[in-house]
């Protein structure tokens, strides 16, 4: 059996090479086999797509088929600045600085900045697409263009991903206002939330270079849950002063989502909504212990076709 699926496994990696460059063209049957191949090798095990259980294996069916007219809104960085508007009125989201699709566009813009700001691809989730800048002055421009005109390039973005609320979506290059909370970082307070019922949240703290993240699962009464997310260690957070408000907003943003998980900055007097995830870590990454994903996933009820 081993053998078996080895061999049909090396079949359609071969037959997934011939298709075009860009995920979001390959016809739906391709798309499947491809993403699980990936779950298969990130995860460890092969599952039948038809009848997902766990919340990492509902994520495939939901990030592969499920779709919305307003999903670029939702997604781009930059449009979701937005369409937060238009839900929650004006001050919920980072103050921004300008938004460019091309290299001359950020160029021409580069003198009128502040000295300290942060420059973001909208259309990336990897922090290697984030660079923080305290210093202006002290930058190569042309090497930092060298560096971000590659987030320009729709094959190093979502677009090209098995992420579907991203392809009709638009490259760009975005500069915010520089923030942080202490220790020189922002905590991240993410909540997981199912058809405009938030679950659980974590915190995701010491975001430092070459380390990995801490990351604490708390409940809804700030109580601390016995959950690892990978390989992620965990620390204990106090419970954050707009914890309140962060539950009530994360319930109007969710709403109409089979699941969103709705993340938030609280810096100093100020809440912000940092950003709507539709795929945490594209579902390929493990909750221990696995009941947890199980609990997660049986609150999460895929839209029918």
């Amino acid at each position: 059996m081993r053998l078996t699926n080895r061999i049909e496994s090396l079949r359609w990696t071969w037959r997934l090479r011939k298709l075009p460059p860009c995920k979001c063209d390959w016809p739906m049957e391709d798309r499947i086999k491809g993403a699980m191949l990936l779950y298969t090798k990130k995860m460890g095990y092969h599952y039948d797509y038809s009848h997902p259980v766990l919340f990492t294996e509902k994520l495939q069916s939901y990030r592969l088929q499920y779709d919305r007219p307003d999903f670029p809104d939702v997604v781009d960085k930059y449009l979701f600045k937005s369409y937060i508007e238009k839900k929650l009125g004006p001050g919920y989201t980072i103050p921004l600085y300008g938004a460019w699709e091309t290299i001359d566009g950020l160029r021409e813009a580069w003198d009128s900045l502040p000295n300290e700001l942060v420059l973001k691809s909208t259309l990336q989730s990897d922090g290697k697409f984030i660079k923080i800048i305290r210093d202006k002055s002290s930058v190569n421009l042309d090497s930092l263009l060298e560096e971000v005109k590659q987030w320009l390039d729709p094959k190093r973005t979502l677009i090209n991903s098995y992420c579907k609320a991203y392809y009709r979506a638009t490259p760009r290059i975005l500069a915010e206002e520089y923030m942080e909370q202490v220790d020189n970082q922002l905590y991240d307070y993410k909540f997981f939330c199912f058809d405009g019922a938030p679950h659980c949240v974590y915190v995701a703290t010491d975001h430092f270079p070459g380390q990995l993240s801490h990351i604490s699962f708390y409940d809804l009464d700030w109580k601390r849950r016995d959950v690892r997310y990978g390989e992620h260690p965990n620390c204990e957070v106090d419970r954050p002063r707009h914890f309140d408000e962060m539950l009530r907003l994360a319930k109007v943003l969710s709403a109409g989502f089979p699941f969103v998980r709705v993340d938030f900055f609280d810096v100093g007097d100020r809440l912000y909504v940092a950003e709507l995830t539709m795929y945490p870590g594209a579902g390929q990454t493990p909750y221990h212990p696995e009941s947890f994903n199980r609990e997660l996933g049986d609150l999460f009820h895929l839209p029918k076709e």
